[in-house]
């Protein structure tokens, strides 16, 4: 479609997708993230292996997609970001999309520093800085007590990102995706057929697909299944609602959000063999019968730091295959993560542009530099991120979804939004989506919710700081004066 029509067809709009295939790979460089190069592999071993792929395709199919699928058709039919979809179907519901708004935002601060930490490994790995296998922990302990070198990644991670959005949709993050996802790919396959090649990898792989069908009778091996869905495809009420108000009003939808969650899934999939293949080769070399016994992390940032590092230490044709995989994981690390970490500063410029009509330059500008001075507390103290995280990247989003399927389910009509996308639909929405969203999605969130607490015991105060202080700034931001266009 000629660019000026998209422009023309979204109205007051002026910012647009040149094409579906960019609409599609920056939603696709969303949902790809950390978890699912240092998160899925391990959970499929921890789960039955082979077996886990069953309920998590099932996952895939009752929860994942529909819910992208919702997202997608809310940003496009309202127009805008969360907060003036919710506020459009109820105004006392804004405050449920300035909570998705404010708790992304939340996500963003300490997320980045991860990425800070990945890029200086980009730099470690060039010059194999960790030199032996003993000296591999010793680094990442450095690291963290070297908060002159994290901020100095964390400020070239968030320049990079803010130049991203700061150029606006087509020219900053449908270019930066239409790079990064190709290249995302190309740089796995590599790694996945070094992985492959390994001596021993063999036995990795076994480890890593072997179904252990008596699994399937556990709870949480469901529970794990559903909550790594919701959490890989960027189901967040923010980042994909934002992406698809871009898209023109009569476009395809239901099969954009099939491709979008197939290739992220198939890509955390394609890339634990490359992980297991690792793991498989380090097995062989220290002769043991189980993946356990290596006393290395098999998931985790643990997998990312220590792991990885040890592995490619003891490549054949060393020092050199070192540098070579060694940097080749860790750019696929940061690409995944900076796909993902301009997705999350988009949803919330958009939000104050809507509300308060911020301008794209200020806007970006104000919440980059802002997210990088917060982003400090995470790097002078590390050990804040888990129960941030807690709450911000798991507790909060699960129930902001809940209420976006309940309130899209039974405050707004589910049958108006398939008439609205059907027309132009590759694959058209039936009554089974308004089934899905209704009830399968909201009890199946419910149930990883409950299980989340329960199994986590207390919560700590941090986490409660964290919860009050999001609800708090959601509130006050949901009871100003709206000067944006809320048309």
């Amino acid at each position: 479609m000629n660019p000026t029509l998209w422009v023309w067809s979204m109205g007051a709009a002026s910012e647009y997708w040149r094409s579906r295939k960019g609409f599609i790979l920056a939603a696709i460089g969303s949902a790809i993230g950390l978890g699912n190069i240092w998160r899925f592999s391990w959970l499929t071993y921890r789960n039955g292996g082979g077996a886990f792929i069953i309920p998590y395709f099932i996952a895939l199919i009752v929860v994942g997609v529909p819910l992208i699928i919702l997202e997608f058709v809310l940003g496009n039919y309202f127009k805008g970001s969360s907060p003036k979809v919710f506020r459009k179907i109820r105004e006392q519901f804004e405050v449920v999309g300035w909570i998705a708004i404010i708790d992304v935002f939340v996500i963003g601060l300490y997320y980045a520093v991860v990425l800070a930490w990945v890029l200086a490994y980009v730099g470690f790995s060039l010059t194999v800085a960790w030199g032996t296998v003993e000296g591999v922990g010793d680094l990442f302990n450095s690291l963290l007590g070297n908060p002159l070198l994290v901020g100095v990644t964390l400020a070239i991670t968030w320049f990079i990102t803010w130049l991203t959005v700061y150029k606006g949709i087509a020219s900053g993050i449908e270019r930066a995706s239409l790079f990064a996802i190709p290249i995302l790919w190309i740089l796995s396959v590599a790694l996945v057929i070094r992985g492959l090649t390994l001596p021993g990898s063999v036995e990795g792989i076994n480890w890593y697909l072997t179904p252990n069908w008596a699994k399937l009778a556990e709870g949480k091996v469901w529970v794990d299944a559903f909550g790594q869905i919701l959490f890989t495809l960027s189901v967040m009420a923010a980042p994909l609602v934002v992406y698809a108000s871009y898209m023109p009003e009569k476009s395809e939808l239901p099969n954009s959000a099939w491709i979008t969650a197939f290739a992220n899934c198939g890509f955390s999939f394609f890339f634990g063999f490359a992980t297991w293949g690792i793991i498989g080769y380090l097995m062989q070399l220290q002769n043991v019968a189980s993946p356990e016994q290596l006393g290395v992390p098999l998931g985790g940032g643990g997998l990312a730091f220590v792991t990885i590092p040890t592995a490619v230490t003891l490549l054949p044709g060393a020092p050199v295959s070192t540098m070579v995989f060694g940097t080749i994981f860790f750019v696929i690390l940061w690409l995944a993560g900076y796909t993902s970490l301009i997705s999350i500063v988009e949803p919330v410029y958009a939000s104050f542009r809507d509300k308060f009509g911020v301008d794209r330059k200020t806007g970006v500008t104000v919440i980059t530099l802002l997210s990088f001075i917060l982003g400090l507390l995470f790097v002078f103290q590390p050990g804040l991120i888990d129960p941030v995280d807690f709450m911000a990247g798991s507790t909060n989003l699960i129930w902001v979804v809940f209420l976006e399927a309940v309130i899209a389910g039974y405050y707004f009509s589910l049958k108006k939004l398939r008439d609205y996308v059907n027309p132009y639909a590759e694959l058209r929405l039936g009554p089974w989506f308004d089934v899905l969203i209704r009830y399968v999605a909201p009890i199946a969130l419910v149930a990883i919710l409950s299980y989340g607490l329960v199994t986590a015991g207390q919560m700590s105060p941090i986490s409660a700081v964290v919860l009050i202080a999001i609800i708090l700034a959601s509130v006050v931001l949901a009871g100003m004066k709206w000067r944006g266009e809320e048309k």
